[in-house]
């Protein structure tokens, strides 16, 4: 999955247009972000990247810090 497929996927788990989600964007912004968001991106992240989520990864206050740190793990495709 590369890094565009992951926003793309996150965005519809949050009912946002493709293409909408900042980095910026946090549970705060995006009215749909709600812990079962949180459960759904989890899966994605287990199913689709491989990685098993770590407290760090759950604990990142913006889709930025999560992109940042799903970067440091190499978790995207080229």
């Amino acid at each position: 999955m590369t890094r565009t497929e992951f926003q793309g996927a996150v965005e519809d788990i949050l009912k946002v247009p493709r293409g909408s989600l900042k980095p910026s964007d946090s549970r705060e912004t995006i009215e749909a972000w709600s812990s079962f968001a949180d459960v759904e991106i989890v899966e994605v992240i287990e199913q689709k990247l491989g990685i098993e989520p770590e407290a760090d990864l759950m604990e990142a206050d913006t889709f930025g810090d999560l992109l940042r740190q799903l970067d440091a793990r190499r978790a995207f495709a080229s």
